[in-house]
């Protein structure tokens, strides 16, 4: 539980933190490519989409103008994200969950001993899944009332 709760506010942080970035360009690195004369453009956001939507000889000098763009944008992008710490975040990000997704493995292969060992798989398995109670269509709220019904049973005068 701790795991997932850390990994659900890494994952915040790092939204708010894209988010920023994303105010400050509008959009991830990307630079306009032109179909042709006057007839409009396509955004690409890499090098090898301005290679395919440039591939022919007599586009050196648009498929060059391009990448200089978008070399361009991905160079203010990162002294920004180094500013704001987008990819620390996202990083960190990355590692709770390596850790969170180990731990609930290990959890869902152990073998439970009681109701209660039961009941904790399930819990682990909706706070995964559905964080929040926000799913709403079947299965979600029958889980959710199993659950209910083996912590109760668990936990009532009559507990196992």
């Amino acid at each position: 539980m701790a795991a997932h709760r850390l990994c659900g506010e890494a994952c915040r942080r790092q939204q708010k933190l894209e988010s920023e970035l994303l105010r400050q360009f509008r959009s991830f690195p990307r630079t306009k490519v032109p179909f042709s004369e006057d007839c409009g453009f396509i955004w690409a956001y890499s090098g090898r989409e301005i290679n395919r939507l440039l591939p022919n000889a007599d586009q050196d000098e648009m498929r060059r103008q391009a990448r200089t763009a978008l070399a361009a944008r991905r160079s203010e992008w990162k002294k920004a994200d180094k500013r704001v710490g987008y990819t620390r975040a996202k990083k960190a990000e990355e590692e709770i969950a390596d850790v969170e997704e180990a731990l609930a493995k290990e959890l869902w292969n152990a073998v439970p001993q009681s109701v209660a060992g039961v009941a904790v798989k399930l819990h682990s398995l909706l706070e995964m899944e559905d964080p929040g109670s926000a799913l709403q269509e079947a299965p979600w709220p029958e889980l959710r009332t199993i659950l209910a019904d083996l912590v109760r049973i668990c936990t009532g005068p009559n507990a196992i």
